[in-house]
């Protein structure tokens, strides 16, 4: 993070670079996020190595929670400025590049004293100071011009404006186009070459220095100096220093020593503004790159017709979040291309409503898209991006645990079970009150009458911590007792019971051709059905026991 005088879009001046929680990569990989990343970082412009670097810096920020909700309310206001200014984007957009290149001199090689004038490293640095001075111009301007209400971009202007108006910047900007002048008025070198009496090229000699480019018919000097191929010629500059037989090049010593004296004096004079660097710049690249590509990401879903909205920020001890039509956006952004329409849900936590859900429903009903979608919006929030949603008032959490049968942990002596019950366990010893806790098909690794009663008093613990929490889980039975357990469990806010839920109208057909429309998608809070959904499955697949009569009838098998 940007330290000191930096300027920086994503940090109010003074902020705590401390008020954040990490992300682990496990809750990481298991709201599948990557996604979301590569959104941030799309850019069809960027080399492999630059995109490789901006993913980086995405994850690193949606890993890193806010937590201070001046901090989210920054950000989110100097987002809202970029999206209601599509020309300051388009201008900030060409300036990304060059502040990212700014961010990669390495101070070591660039701005030290250049007490050995070497050719390439002269003209690299004033090549540097050129790009400093252009950059700083440019993005100058088009904050100026664009006269942005957020903080953030005020603030990067008035630094902009600062710098500019400081001596040595000042100085700096006169003296560059004096220098580059200078190294740019030797245009090109004539060469004498002596000849013996056959004709041989004997010796060569630099004559002059000119400045303007020799132009003419490539005649017999071109050749006999290599033109035609590296390894022939009297010559052959394209080697070096050294001749094709490892001698050194007496001609390209010659030339190096005289243009020397033309870089000396711009080497001298570069040494004056040794100390000008990137610093203050710092991460404003990737900053940039990262704010554009949420521009870019809300303006992909904004055209597809879903809903993203800035978040109202509520204090992190009423423990709520309310979400109208909320939706993953990871599988909205693989899915803009289909037909298929995207499911928005409600997503609500809170005293009035409940900090913990027991979710049932049937398989591949949208359980864990609901659960991810809920963990993700979290991310973003404190993130301080939008969220995908038509409204929302969030409270920041101090960490998000998750439990996702995704990953395999096999260890000698431990099974399913075990493993399951040591990462809850673990979870449980870190969760405070303002985590969010999301489980998805936890238990499941034992029978369902042993699940059931663990399942239990894992429900009465997350009600007991107050923690808001979803478990999606198979067990039907225990989503029916949750007025039970709010009776006879202690807590400031209830279990409630979610459904994914089924076109009934559909479900009571006896085609199994109907099995893929009953699911809905729609996740409401209401009582579980009480059924299983094992038939509707088997029915889905063709494996019902009336199914497979018939088809072993057909086969003349039966």
């Amino acid at each position: 993070m940007p330290e000191g005088n930096a300027l920086s879009l994503l940090w109010p001046a003074h902020a705590s670079r401390q008020s954040v929680t990490p992300l682990s990569d496990a809750a990481f990989a298991d709201l599948e996020l990557a996604p979301i990343v590569a959104a941030l970082s799309r850019d069809a412009a960027a080399t492999p190595g630059r995109h490789a670097t901006r993913e980086r810096f995405a994850r690193d920020v949606l890993s890193q929670l806010l937590t201070d909700r001046d901090v989210i309310q920054h950000r989110q206001a100097v987002l809202a400025d970029l999206l209601e200014r599509p020309a300051l984007c388009e201008a900030l957009e060409a300036l990304v590049p060059g502040l990212e290149a700014l961010a990669d001199m390495p101070r070591s090689e660039r701005y030290r004293p250049t007490t050995d004038p070497g050719l390439e490293r002269v003209a690299r640095r004033l090549a540097d100071l050129e790009l400093l001075v252009e950059t700083v111009a440019r993005l100058s301007h088009a904050l100026d011009a664009a006269e942005p209400q957020a903080a953030g971009l005020r603030s990067v202007a008035d630094g902009l404006r600062e710098l500019r108006g400081s001596a040595e910047f000042e100085s700096l900007e006169r003296e560059l186009p004096r220098l580059r002048e200078t190294l740019s008025s030797v245009r090109s070198v004539t060469v004498g070459v002596n000849l013996g009496p056959d004709l041989a090229p004997e010796s060569a000699t630099i004559l002059e220095l000119g400045t303007t480019p020799i132009e003419g018919r490539r005649g017999l000097v071109w050749r006999l100096l290599g033109g035609n191929a590296p390894d022939r010629g009297l010559t052959p500059l394209q080697r070096g220093e050294a001749s094709p037989l490892g001698r050194p090049n007496e001609l390209v010593r010659d030339l190096r020593h005289l243009l020397g004296s033309v870089v000396g004096p711009v080497a001298t004079a570069l040494d004056r503004f040794a100390r000008v660097s990137t610093d203050r710049l710092g991460q404003l690249g990737a900053e940039l790159g990262l704010l554009l590509g949420a521009v870019r990401m809300l303006e992909r879903l904004g055209k597809a017709g879903l809903p993203i909205c800035r978040p109202t920020c509520a204090e992190s001890a009423e423990r709520r979040a309310e979400l109208v039509d909320a939706y993953e956006p990871g599988l909205a952004l693989s899915q803009l291309d289909a037909s298929t329409a995207m499911v928005t849900n409600a997503i609500v936590f809170g005293a009035d409503a409940a900090r913990v859900w027991v979710l049932t429903g049937p398989n591949r009903g949208g359980k864990t898209t609901y659960t991810r979608a809920a963990g993700v919006a979290q991310v973003l929030f404190q993130a301080g991006l939008f969220v995908p949603a038509r409204s929302a008032r969030m409270s920041p959490v101090d960490a998000i645990y998750t439990h996702f049968p995704t990953r395999e942990d096999a260890r000698p002596g431990l099974g399913r079970l075990d493993l399951e019950a040591e990462r809850l366990a673990a979870i449980f010893q870190q969760a405070t009150p303002r985590s969010l806790i999301l489980l998805n098909e936890a238990l499941s690794g034992t029978s369902a009458l042993e699940a059931l009663d663990l399942a239990r008093g894992l429900v009465r613990g997350l009600r007991l911590l107050g923690a808001r929490a979803i478990y999606v889980t198979h067990l039907h039975e225990l989503a029916s007792e949750v007025e039970e357990i709010n009776a006879d469990t202690p807590g400031d806010g209830r279990v409630g019971s979610l459904l994914a839920e089924l076109d009934e109208d559909v479900s009571a057909g006896t085609d199994a051709r109907d099995g893929a429309a009953r699911r809905t998608f729609r996740i409401a809070a209401r009582p579980p059905r009480g059924a299983s959904f094992a038939a509707e499955i088997a029915e889905q697949h063709g494996i019902s026991y009336a199914q497979l009569a018939r088809l072993l009838r057909e086969r003349n098998l039966a």
